[in-house]
């Protein structure tokens, strides 16, 4: 065909397959456009308890199938059968949990206790200073902090899952720890709620609602939270700064604390040395490097 002809016939052959993969490529942008009108349009016609029911079984599904594509599960099976179901390490040290738990979720982070540990200081200190009067979980999942906190400080719990799943590992895992008697476990969380649950009192609040904090710690709750601290996980929303927002709001009432993420070393948990190469993965969060909490403490208890 000689050079020319060959060049020729290779740009219209990627020509060629551009055209044809055109329709999938606008059939994939146009799948992912109906998706967000329809959750807009089912937010704005039902209930917000209903809506965040949802959303929130929605997201535990894909995440699991997430989890388990990507031989997650695999390395949590691992990991049990080698370190147990007790966590051995971190502040919530000698929590126990459920296998059928356990094999659902990254349990490697739990168990090791290199979950979150930016705010290992935090906890540190609430087991310095119990002058709490309850806690307030939004956000439970399996009762991590719900029930590490109820063991810890041995405070009433109130804990709030919109997920029916999440509301009944958390069960499970406050029962099996000895507990239930402490933990309150609640759907969903809103404003009126928190106020009712903290108003006047001295309560530690801890929150993951996936963006709702946004909504949720306004100047309005911020008055009532007066007495209180508060630990929040930031998720931003795209043009909004939700950490600007209610660092705004409690500025003139709490002291302000930022943690950021910071990456994991696998040479810290020598238990997952068993697990080779995988170790670093059973750690992994896979958060994004700007990721934020604020700690929020109150004025008027220093």
């Amino acid at each position: 065909m000689g050079r020319i002809g060959t060049t020729c016939w290779g740009v219209c052959q990627r020509k060629w397959m551009r055209h044809r993969a055109l329709p999938l490529i606008l059939m994939q942008r146009w799948a992912e456009g109906a998706r967000k009108s329809i959750g807009q349009i089912l937010k704005g016609v039902l209930p917000a308890r209903t809506f965040a029911q949802l959303k929130s079984t929605r997201a535990r599904k894909y995440s699991l199938k997430v989890l388990r594509d990507n031989v997650f599960l695999e390395i949590s099976s691992r990991v049990v059968e080698h370190c147990g179901t007790t966590v051995l390490r971190g502040p919530f040290s000698g929590l126990r949990f459920s296998t059928e738990i356990l094999l659902n979720i990254p349990c490697a982070q739990r168990l090791v206790g290199s979950y979150e540990k930016e705010l290992h200081p935090v906890f540190k200190d609430l087991d310095q200073k119990k002058d709490y009067e309850m806690v307030v979980d939004i956000g439970c999942a399996e009762g991590y902090y719900a029930v590490g906190l109820a063991l810890l400080l041995n405070l009433p719990v109130f804990a709030f899952d919109v997920d029916p799943e999440a509301r009944r590992r958390c069960r499970e895992t406050s029962e099996l720890n000895g507990v239930g008697s402490l933990v309150e476990i609640g759907n969903y969380c809103d404003g009126r709620t928190l106020r009712r649950l903290t108003r006047g009192k001295r309560c530690f609040v801890v929150s993951d609602c996936e963006g709702y904090e946004m909504e949720l710690f306004d100047h309005e709750a911020a008055s009532d939270l007066r007495r209180s601290d508060v630990l929040i996980e930031i998720h931003e929303i795209r043009q909004t700064s939700v950490y600007e927002s209610i660092c705004k709001a409690f500025m003139s009432t709490h002291t302000i604390h930022t943690y950021e993420a910071i990456a994991r070393d696998v040479d810290e948990y020598p238990e997952l040395s068993f697990l080779g190469s995988d170790a670093a993965k059973a750690i992994e969060e896979w958060r994004h490097a700007r990721q934020k909490w604020v700690f929020l403490r109150s004025i008027i208890t220093l």
